[in-house]
């Protein structure tokens, strides 16, 4: 609750128990009251913050309110990086702006989360990355085929389908499910008007945006510096680095082919 201050604390108040400074938790635990008032509905933090931090709040916040301030408590799983914690402390994260500038769209990164339970761990990999990227540009590039297609009835399918989504989120929002819906959806002889329909009223909740027209003529950031010195390897006839670069572009969602044009 109160902590004693150090000879070089810049920040210290006077107390019965000796100068010093309020702890992390009852920090929390004034902010919180402070600004959302004594009873609140739900309460987030990472999986790391149930012992001590959030134990230590609940035993405060109720004992000085006398009663249950907090009625939902969502803890989410760790970002890790080769099977350690992403954090900026230990210098192993990205950013997503570096995401952006190494060709990826950003919201393939929320892609990729959504396939994963939020109270999981998920091990973030540039090549889990560039699959959620592919996937995601497949996904816009059929809805915006899909939506040019005359609209047609089904309408007890569609509720069909709908319900099965809103099943999964009220399912501790189980949103792998939901996204395995969405991949089910896209395989299905559903009529394309439905299923367009039907994924733009479930990308309220996904935010993929799913709409954006897909630009089949613009190379992905990064591609064309790629592609140049793929090029250039090939005219050295270093075939591995050729290889390689294939691979990175294949991973920007660029194909390469090296077959000559026929005249």
């Amino acid at each position: 609750l109160w902590k004693a201050a150090g000879a070089h604390r810049m920040q210290v108040w006077p107390s019965p128990w000796g100068p010093g400074f309020p702890g992390w938790h009852i920090e929390c635990s004034a902010m919180s009251m402070s600004i959302l008032g004594d009873r609140f509905d739900i309460h987030t933090g990472g999986a790391d913050n149930v012992f001590p931090h959030h134990e230590a709040e609940i035993a405060q916040s109720e004992a000085v309110s006398g009663h249950r301030v907090v009625s939902l408590w969502m803890h989410g799983g760790l970002l890790m990086l080769s099977g350690a914690r992403m954090a900026k402390s230990a210098g192993n994260f990205f950013r997503v702006t570096e995401l952006e500038e190494q060709g990826f769209d950003p919201l393939a990164f929320r892609y990729l989360v959504l396939q994963a339970k939020y109270r999981s761990p998920l091990n973030f990999s540039t090549e889990g990355l560039a699959g959620a990227d592919r996937a995601l540009r497949q996904l816009r590039e059929r809805v915006a085929d899909w939506s040019l297609q005359t609209e047609t009835g089904a309408g007890s399918a569609r509720q069909e389908w709908d319900s099965r989504f809103r099943s999964a989120l009220a399912d501790d929002l189980d949103l792998p499910t939901a996204m395995a819906l969405v991949a089910e959806l896209v395989r299905s002889q559903a009529p394309p008007s439905m299923k367009a329909r039907l994924l733009s009223a479930w990308d309220q909740v996904l935010g993929l945006d799913i709409h954006r027209t897909p630009d089949d003529h613009a190379l992905p950031p990064g591609a064309a510096e790629l592609m140049a010195e793929r090029e250039k390897a090939r005219a050295a006839k270093d075939f591995a680095r050729s290889d390689q670069l294939r691979e990175k572009l294949k991973a920007l969602g660029v194909q390469v082919s090296d077959r000559a044009l026929r005249k």
